[in-house]
């Protein structure tokens, strides 16, 4: 899973930090119609790219490179709303039964004046996304069950030299959210350097020695100049197609450089010292720039970003439906059980000590900056921190202290405890979630193991409470692994789940009702290709979710970005979303 998430990490960077030129959300945002035009970018990676052809390689510093700033995808998701809209396929048409999309490109040229064509797209399918010999392949987002749940890829072919046609098994609601990780290469200057015979010569592709004269792009900027554990130097593409809202062309700086900064405390110092014009900050580094900024004394600008992007995962708590212990297996299957937990959850002190108060409550399933499939209304559903409630339904359930030493027992009399299992980054949390169940009788004990463990527990079943954390995604489609009972993932009630069977088999006599339609909800979405139609489907997911509470969420930390306030074009949404692309931020004359 790991090459997943680095995959969809970068997506989901690149299209907060690489936006495009649509920046309506409910106004047009700042834009300038007389913006600076020339100067230099500067932002950071880690380390200088393994490779310029992100298919070739899993390195985190290739794809903040490539994705975005050099490279184009077909379709891609609105920075703000996370809705799709147009990237080099300038339209589509879908099929009346759902399982063929006819993609209409637009006027479009390489970096070197050859137009984009179908080719490029079939040639970039072919070699790189359905590769199994390539490192960074996507094969997995392109392998759909048909109506007899067999697995099949999805066929693409050429209609003409601007249309493409793509063949689904069956109908794929997440299709068009796949492929905004789909970048296309270009065929006239790859094709010769991929031996037929030996596919997995894809991954020596435009390393990092290659001379900056052959590698052709279709986004912003082209590699101009490459300084071993110094910089990249990327200058502005003649050919790239878009424009700002007033005409004109992007980007509006000549050049853009990351400067390769291993050392966190040297990158630290110089964006203090304004050598990095934009960032994205951690949670730890954050406090102390924010005492700069609030002085007086910096050149910068800080955000404190409502949630976007897959990361830092938001912290959930699981009770195993199918416990060793069976007496405490059949509390933990109780609703009641599991209300009563989460309104011992104390989320405000967890946000205010665990996270300084950056964090919004819950922020499970879909961030609520996911306007696509955000249901608000599960902001309503959680129960708020109340320890008598908790403790009122506790007793309507037979959990109750009955000789009065200050421990709650089964029915039967035993003590009523159990164990926490977590490692050290939700320490804190489990230990603030301890304290509070202390004080309504309920004895934990907890279990701090290192992540691979906890892992291996959880996903076993080996464990009686769990706390954890699944990263967001913007299609809710790429999580039904997890979230969709009868799955591997769905670690908190495996008996859902046959694996004795390749494909798994979901076993529904284990199911609750409310599970067996999430499961059906999961189906549904997955096959219908109107948004708006999966949107109602996964708003009745999030609720059940909400209301039955498979798992509990606790809080999901904010983001953290900050801006040199030289830069123009750099807002934040009246969401709390930050808008930076890097070609449509300039060099203001002066600093504000």
């Amino acid at each position: 899973m790991l090459r997943k998430e680095l995959i969809w990490i970068f997506v989901l960077i690149s299209f907060l930090v690489f936006a495009t030129e649509y920046f309506i959300e409910d106004q047009r945002l700042c834009i300038s119609p007389k913006p600076n035009i020339g100067g230099t970018l500067t932002l950071t990676i880690s380390s200088l790219p393994e490779s310029f052809l992100i298919y070739g390689t899993l390195d985190s510093s290739s794809y903040a490179v490539v994705m975005g700033p050099m490279m184009s995808t077909l379709v891609e998701y609105h920075p703000i709303t996370s809705q799709i809209r147009p990237g080099l396929a300038k339209s589509w048409i879908v099929s009346d039964d759902g399982k063929t999309v006819w993609f209409y490109l637009r006027e479009a040229y390489w970096s070197d004046g050859q137009p984009i064509t179908s080719d490029d797209v079939l040639f970039t399918m072919q070699y790189f996304v359905m590769n199994k010999y390539a490192v960074g392949n996507q094969i997995d987002r392109f392998m759909i069950p048909d109506e007899n749940k067999v697995i099949r890829p999805v066929k693409w072919f050429k209609e003409s030299d601007k249309v493409v046609r793509a063949e689904l098994p069956a109908p794929y609601g997440a299709f068009f959210s796949v492929l905004t990780a789909v970048y296309i290469y270009p065929k006239h200057k790859l094709e010769n350097l991929i031996d037929k015979n030996n596919l997995s010569s894809v991954n020596k592709i435009w390393g990092p020695n290659t001379p900056p004269s052959q590698i052709v792009v279709n986004g912003p900027y082209k590699v101009s100049q490459i300084i071993p554990n110094k910089k990249i130097v990327l200058e502005r593409n003649p050919y790239f197609w878009k424009k700002d809202p007033y005409g004109n062309k992007l980007p509006y700086f000549d050049k853009l450089e990351f400067l390769i900064i291993r050392d966190s405390e040297t990158f630290i110092n110089k964006f203090i010292n304004g050598e990095i014009d934009y960032t994205g900050i951690s949670s730890t580094v954050y406090p102390r720039l924010k005492k700069i900024e609030l002085s007086g004394n910096a050149n910068y600008i800080l955000f404190a970003s409502q949630p976007v992007g897959t990361s830092p995962s938001p912290a959930h708590i699981s009770f195993n439906f199918d416990a060793k212990n069976k007496t405490l297996r059949d509390v933990f299957r109780k609703k009641e059980f599991r209300e009563a937990m989460e309104y011992a959850l104390n989320r405000k002190r967890i946000i205010e000590e665990v996270y300084n108060g950056l964090a919004i409550p819950g922020g499970g399933l879909i961030l609520p900056t996911n306007e696509e499939f955000y249901n608000p209304s599960v902001e309503y559903l959680m129960r708020p921190f109340d320890l008598k409630r908790a403790s009122d339904i506790l007793d309507s359930i037979g959990i109750i202290d009955t000789n009065g030493d200050g421990v709650r027992e089964f029915p039967k009399g035993s003590p009523f405890k159990f164990t926490i299992l977590t490692y050290s980054l939700y320490k804190k949390i489990a230990e603030i979630f301890q304290e509070e169940l202390q004080k309504i009788g309920i004895k934990t004990t907890l279990q701090i193991l290192s992540f691979e463990e906890v892992t291996q527990r959880l996903t076993s079943g080996d464990f009686e409470c769990g706390i954890y954390g699944f990263g967001n995604q913007p299609d809710p489609q790429l999580r039904k692994a997890i979230w969709q009972p009868g799955q591997r993932l769905y670690y908190w009630h495996l008996s859902t789940v046959d694996t004795t069977t390749n494909p798994p088999k979901p076993v529904f006599s284990e199911m609750f009702e409310w599970e067996k339609r999430i499961w059906l909800l999961f189906e549904k979405a997955q096959v219908e290709m109107d948004q708006s139609k999966r949107k109602i489907l996964y708003d009745e997911w999030q609720e059940l979710y909400y209301k039955y509470l498979p798992v509990i969420f606790v809080a999901r930390q904010m983001n953290f970005f900050g801006c040199s306030k030289t830069l123009g074009n750099v807002v934040q949404s009246k969401r709390g979303v930050p808008t930076f692309t890097v070609w449509t931020t300039f060099r203001k004359q002066k600093a504000y």
